[in-house]
């Protein structure tokens, strides 16, 4: 198994294999981070597979002042951020132009609520989080990456990660104590 500074110097050399293992290495933990900040499965396709473009693309700029890991989770938060800014936009566009009566019929929280289990529904209230939120729940809990290293991928002070944190662990209590019964909480 390669380090990642060994397989940067191979694919500088011109050793295309070497971008393989990479995305070998990579692919799972990029999945799963950008699954849990975008909330679906073909959104959370779409960044993860504009992540590792852009880190192809961008490998020169890639100056080794930090991790390598630390450099492709923030190009992997940045292209999540990026979707969920042009669906949003997307979806601001279209409502505007769709009648009331057009828009999709949805079932109500209470009976998806009951179909769901108790983490499914706990990673919902997790997703209707602001985006910069959930990257840092997502980065610090499911990622186990250190504080320094969230302040790197999100470009932001320390001190402000951890703001971050704990405002994102308050928004999702909060949801989670409004969403939930008191049996559901203690069972």
């Amino acid at each position: 198994m390669h380090t990642d500074h060994e397989l940067v110097a191979r694919l500088r050399a011109g050793d295309q294999r070497a971008f393989a293992e990479i995305i070998d290495c990579y692919k799972t933990r990029i999945f799963h981070t950008t699954l849990r900040i975008l909330g679906n499965r073909e959104d959370a396709e779409e960044a993860a597979q504009d992540t590792f473009v852009r880190a192809f693309r961008g490998l020169e700029n890639f100056r080794e002042d930090s991790t390598f890991s630390t450099w492709i989770y923030r190009i992997c938060v940045n292209a999540c951020l990026n979707l969920l800014e042009s669906r949003k936009r997307f979806k601001a566009q279209n409502i505007e132009k769709t009648p009331l009566e057009e828009l999709p019929f949805t079932e109500s929280p209470e009976s998806s609520f009951e179909e769901e289990d108790l983490q499914t529904r706990v990673f919902s209230a997790a997703e209707k989080l602001p985006a910069k939120y959930r990257a840092v729940l997502v980065l610090y809990h499911i990622q186990h990456l250190a504080y320094q290293d969230i302040a790197e991928i999100m470009q932001m002070p320390m001190g402000s990660v951890k703001t971050h944190l704990f405002r994102a662990r308050a928004m999702l209590r909060e949801r989670v104590l409004r969403e939930f019964s008191r049996e559901e909480l203690i069972a």
